[in-house]
């Protein structure tokens, strides 16, 4: 089921992605051409006579074959929003924008980051979000990202650290108000409860964070690693979604894998 899964994500957006003419063996993606048709359907691509034996043909196509549509946001002026907007791209030289968190259309958003000399420099969606990338220089990056240098800090981490920090201050408490052969104390008690308690929600620390917030850190970890791996739950966004982000910086989707603790996690590599 997870290899179905990952085949059909990346033929939706390592695929199918706009080009004038593709062509895909069914018996190759192991994947049934029924399937296959319905995928090419909702990117927008009409199934022509075979090019190739053992493929199917599809061209671009979306004036007659309308691709599935995107999210977006209002279209109409909103103050309050917009004011908020404005706050979070005051004096920054590059921005995600999630629509969804925003509450805005993409071309409200467009305007009002105009107003801060940013510009509209990649465009993702899905039916359920889109995203926007609005930066003071709209370039493409240069691909192959260059590897990093030294360790940096990846906001999934974050889930790894918050149940840890909430043990140790837990405990430490525990220690201070009681000795540590007399947890019978009732304060101590209260105070072990409320750690266990509190173990399981900082598992989920990133998504507290506001859905732009999380679109950023996100992309940060497509920071030029030959390899990125990360859990769905760190940042609760789509996967497609994912995918779409990930090849903007040069990755490509080739696996998911999950554990019972940590649940999916999807695999990228550096073109």
């Amino acid at each position: 089921m997870q290899d179905w899964y990952v085949r059909t994500v990346r033929l939706r957006f390592q695929v199918f992605t706009g080009t004038p003419y593709t062509h895909v063996s069914p018996m190759e993606w192991r994947i049934d051409p029924e399937a296959l048709r319905g995928i090419a359907r909702s990117r927008g691509y009409l199934e022509i006579a075979p090019m190739f034996q053992g493929c199917l043909s599809f061209q671009y196509a979306p004036q007659y074959v309308p691709p599935v549509p995107v999210f977006d946001g209002p279209d109409r002026p909103d103050k309050d929003r917009e004011r908020r907007l404005l706050n979070r791209l005051s004096g920054s030289d590059q921005v995600w924008i999630s629509l969804k968190h925003a509450d805005l259309s993409a071309r409200r958003v467009a305007e009002v980051a105009e107003t801060e000399g940013l510009r509209v420099a990649a465009d993702f969606g899905d039916p359920a979000d889109r995203v926007l990338l609005l930066s003071r220089d709209p370039s493409p990056p240069r691909l192959p990202l260059p590897a990093p240098t030294g360790l940096r800090f990846r906001y999934a981490w974050l889930n790894h650290i918050a149940p840890v920090a909430v043990l140790v201050l837990a405990g430490a408490s525990a220690v201070v108000v009681g000795s540590p052969s007399d947890y019978e104390a009732p304060i101590a008690n209260l105070l072990f409860l409320a750690a266990f308690a509190g173990v399981v929600p900082a598992a989920f620390t990133t998504t507290l964070f506001p859905r732009t917030t999380r679109v950023g850190w996100l992309a940060r970890e497509f920071d030029g690693r030959l390899h990125v791996e990360f859990a769905m739950r760190s940042y609760r966004l789509p996967a497609d979604l994912v995918v779409q982000i990930a090849a903007y910086h040069g990755y490509e989707f080739y696996g998911q894998s999950a554990t019972q603790a940590g649940g999916p996690s999807l695999k990228f590599y550096k073109r």
